[in-house]
């Protein structure tokens, strides 16, 4: 899907709707979280490598400012869909909750979205039944613990 897709009423009621009913078909949560954590692994690689080309060619061009537009709609992509995947840590399906938390994991290591939004729920998270989502949950608050003390330095 292109990003821009994300972005349709259309596309952006689908998703919203499918995540937030409780009703709806495990297998379409799981495709719909899977298809965020795509694009944001997707969109990283991108900046990765448009990052290098930058370094290399930091004299020539202005690729900082082409990113950072790239960046800004991942963001809004994000902030369309952040409620629905928070939520989805309380499925009672460990998977459902496994991709929600990649896809915060995510969102959170590219810096898209404040990260007070999402502390509430990772430490929700944290009393989950299974260890790896225990630990995982764990790791994304040590994280913004440590970015939110080197940034008061």
């Amino acid at each position: 899907m292109h990003p821009s897709q994300m972005f349709m009423p259309e596309v952006k009621s689908l998703y919203n709707g499918i995540l937030a009913d409780s009703a709806s078909s495990i297998n379409l949560k799981i495709q719909i979280l899977k298809n965020l954590q795509t694009y944001l692994q997707e969109e990283d690689t991108r900046m990765q490598e448009a990052d290098r080309e930058w370094k290399k060619l930091s004299k020539q061009e202005d690729l900082k400012e082409m990113g950072d537009i790239s960046s800004g709609m991942s963001s809004s992509i994000m902030q369309l869909y952040l409620k629905q995947v928070l939520e989805a840590f309380f499925h009672t399906q460990s998977s459902v909750r496994h991709f929600a938390l990649n896809v915060i994991a995510l969102t959170l290591n590219q810096g898209l979205i404040h990260p007070v939004q999402c502390v509430p729920y990772l430490i929700a998270m944290g009393t989950d039944p299974e260890p790896s989502m225990r630990n995982k949950a764990d790791q994304q608050l040590v994280e913004i613990d440590k970015k939110s003390q080197d940034s008061s330095m």
